[in-house]
Formats: C-alpha cells, sequence, structure tokens
C-alpha cells in the first residue's frame, strides 16, 4: 500500500478506510504546474469548482483551497482563477 503524502480534504469512506477523494488526487496533480484549476462539481449536477494553490511547500507551506462557490461552466470557473491570481501577484508586488 502507498503511503500518501500530507493533504487535507474531505475523505470518502471505503469498508471502513478513510481514503483521499479521487478527485482530489487529480487537483494537487494540476496544481503542481499551475496556480490554479477547475474541475467538474462534486455534486455531479453540472457544476465546476474553482481549486487555487499558493505556496511552494519548500519555502513557505503549499495551501490548497477549494471549493467555495460552484461556478455554472468551466470557463466561468476559470474566469475567477485569473482574477484570483491577479490580485495575488498584486499583493505580492
Amino acid at each position: 500500500m502507498r503511503k500518501p503524502g500530507p493533504r487535507c480534504g474531505t475523505p470518502l469512506l471505503y469498508s471502513g478506510e478513510l481514503q483521499v477523494r479521487p478527485e482530489l488526487e487529480a487537483v494537487a496533480n494540476l496544481l503542481k504546474s499551475q496556480p490554479y484549476t477547475a474541475i467538474p462539481g462534486w455534486r455531479d449536477d453540472g457544476t465546476w469548482e474553482l481549486w487555487t494553490v499558493k505556496g511552494d511547500g519548500q519555502t513557505s507551506p503549499r495551501i490548497i483551497s477549494g471549493p467555495d462557490t460552484p461556478f455554472s461552466s468551466r470557463e466561468a470557473a476559470l474566469e475567477a482563477g485569473a482574477r484570483w491570481w491577479a490580485a495575488q501577484q498584486e499583493h505580492e508586488a
């Protein structure tokens, strides 16, 4: 059994064993190369979720956040991500 890396997230319960939700694994992989991403909502109702990451995990904590607001489309979620990223860059400048 592979030992998972440190993560937070709502776990799933399988046969009495806690496991990280599969979409969290996908988000973590996508956020290795970009500061935000959009994935289909966990409710499977056609909504999309925005997930963001701050920090690099080496010189600062790596914090993955999401989803707090459902979006009606992938494009809407990514537009919100672009606004979030621009605000982060402005704040750091």
